[in-house]
C-alpha cells in the first residue's frame, strides 16, 4: 500500500470511493481538478496496486486569534473491502507527519456518531472526541 497526492487520473475512483462510503452526500465527479488550491488543499489516497482504497482531504485553515494553522479532515474513508488493514491508520500517521513538517498547532475534523468502528480507530490514534454538535443549514 502507497499513500500519494490526488492525481488528476485518480478523480473518477475517488468519486466512486466517496459515494461508497458516503452514500447520503451527493458527489459528483466533474469537479475542475485545477479549482484544489495546492496551499491549502492537501488530498491523499491509499493506493494498493494503482486502486485507489483510502482518501482525505486535509484543509489547511488559519485561526487568526490563537495566530496558528491548523488541519481540518474531510472525507476521511476507506474502501469496505480493505477496512481493518491498517490503511486508515496509515494515512492519519501522514496527516500528523505534514502536520508536524508544516508546524501545524492541531488536526481536527467531525465523524458521524453512526461510525463507531472509525470513533475506535481515532480514539485509539491518539484523537480525543469533544462534546459538539454539527450543525448545517441548505
Amino acid at each position: 500500500m502507497k499513500i500519494e497526492y490526488l492525481r488528476e487520473k485518480d478523480i473518477k475512483e475517488v468519486c466512486a470511493l466517496l459515494r461508497q462510503c458516503f452514500p447520503n452526500s451527493q458527489i459528483k465527479d466533474d469537479f475542475d481538478f485545477q479549482m484544489i488550491d495546492k496551499k491549502y488543499d492537501i488530498v491523499l489516497v491509499a493506493k494498493i496496486e494503482d486502486h485507489v482504497v483510502g482518501h482525505i482531504w486535509i484543509q489547511k485553515q488559519y485561526d487568526f486569534y490563537k495566530h496558528a494553522f491548523y488541519f481540518y479532515l474531510m472525507y476521511v474513508c476507506v474502501d469496505i473491502k480493505y477496512r481493518k488493514q491498517g490503511i486508515a491508520t496509515s494515512m492519519l500517521k501522514q496527516v500528523e507527519l505534514l502536520k508536524k513538517q508544516q508546524q501545524v498547532s492541531h488536526i481536527m475534523f467531525t465523524s458521524g456518531n453512526q461510525r463507531t468502528e472509525a470513533i475506535s480507530l481515532y480514539q485509539k490514534l491518539g484523537f480525543q472526541k469533544k462534546d459538539s454538535s454539527l450543525f448545517i443549514k441548505l
